[in-house]
C-alpha cells in the first residue's frame, strides 16, 4: 500500500505553512489527491518535490511589517503591503492565513503579556477589519453555491475579526456566508439557522476571550439542543482540540487553514447523503 501523508503533515516535513504547500498543489508543482476532502501527497512524491523543487521567491512581505501598520492604525499602509503580496502571485488565502491572521496573532500575544495596551490593540484589530473589508471585495467566488455555512462570535465576544476572514475565505471557496458577527446570543444562531433552511450545511463559532468557556458551554448545549447541524468551534479562547471538545458537543479548529479543510469535509459529506 503506497504510504501518504496529509497536506498539514507534508507541509511540516517541508518546513512551510500549510498554505505554502497548498499553493505548491494548486501550482501543480507538488503532486497530490483530494481523499474525502483532504489533500493527500505520497511520500514518494514528496522526496521527490524536496530532491528536485526550488522555491519560487516572493516579494518579501512579513508579518513583522504587517504588524507594525496596523498598529499605527495605518490603514491604507497595512493594505498596500497586502496587496504588494497578491500583485506578487499570493492568493486570499495565502494573504489571510500566512500574512493576516500571523500578525493579529502576534498582536494579540503582546497584549496577552502586557507588551501593548489593550488600546494598541483595539487600534490594531479596527485596522484589521476595514482592510478586511477591502480585501473582501477582491474575493470571488469559485464556481457554483456550495451551500451555506453561518458565521457567530460568542455572547459578549467583541471581535469581529476572526468570523469575517473565515467569511471571505469560505467564499473565496464557493460556500455562501452569513456572517452575524460578534457578541451573538444562541437564540439568534437558531433563529438565523431557521431561517436560512435546508441550504445550512454548518455552523461555525469563534471565541477570543480566555474566560469564554461557560459561554461556549451554554451556547453549545443551546444550539445543539435546536438544531442537527456539524458545529464547528475555533479561536484565540482555546489552548487545543481538548479544551474545545471538553465544552460540548462540537468539531474544534484550531487555526484558519484547518477549518477549512473541516468546512470542505463537511460539504463532500453532506453531498455524498
Amino acid at each position: 500500500m503506497t504510504e501518504t501523508l496529509t497536506l498539514t503533515d507534508a507541509s511540516e516535513r517541508l518546513g512551510v505553512h500549510y498554505m505554502t504547500a497548498y499553493r505548491y498543489v494548486r501550482t501543480g508543482r507538488l503532486a497530490a489527491v483530494k481523499d474525502g476532502g483532504q489533500w493527500r501527497v505520497t511520500v514518494s512524491d514528496l522526496e521527490s518535490f524536496e530532491a528536485n523543487d526550488t522555491p519560487t521567491q516572493r516579494v518579501d512581505v512579513t508579518p513583522p511589517r504587517l504588524v507594525k501598520r496596523l498598529m499605527a492604525g495605518d490603514e491604507n499602509g497595512s493594505f498596500q503591503i497586502l496587496e504588494s503580496a497578491m500583485a506578487s502571485g499570493a492568493d486570499a488565502e495565502e494573504v489571510y492565513l500566512e500574512l493576516l491572521g500571523p500578525a493579529m496573532h502576534q498582536i494579540g500575544e503582546q497584549w496577552a503579556s502586557g507588551d501593548i495596551s489593550i488600546a494598541d490593540e483595539h487600534v490594531a484589530s479596527s485596522t484589521a477589519l476595514r482592510v478586511t473589508s477591502r480585501l473582501g471585495q477582491r474575493v470571488d467566488s469559485r464556481g457554483r453555491n456550495r451551500g451555506t455555512v453561518l458565521l457567530a462570535s460568542v455572547s459578549w465576544d467583541y471581535h469581529f475579526l476572526p468570523t469575517a476572514m473565515i467569511r471571505d475565505l469560505l467564499r473565496f471557496r464557493g460556500f455562501n456566508v452569513l456572517d452575524l458577527g460578534a457578541n451573538t446570543p444562541a437564540e439568534s444562531i437558531i433563529d438565523m439557522a431557521n431561517t436560512i433552511g435546508d441550504d445550512l450545511i454548518a455552523i461555525g463559532i469563534a471565541a477570543t476571550n480566555p474566560d469564554s468557556d461557560e459561554i461556549v458551554r451554554s451556547t453549545l448545549a443551546t444550539v445543539n439542543a435546536e438544531l442537527d447541524l456539524p458545529i464547528v468551534v475555533g479561536g484565540a479562547a482555546f489552548s487545543g482540540a481538548e479544551h474545545i471538545q471538553s465544552l460540548g458537543t462540537c468539531i474544534p479548529s484550531m487555526s484558519g487553514s484547518e477549518v477549512l479543510d473541516i468546512f470542505e469535509t463537511i460539504y463532500t459529506e453532506a453531498r455524498s447523503r
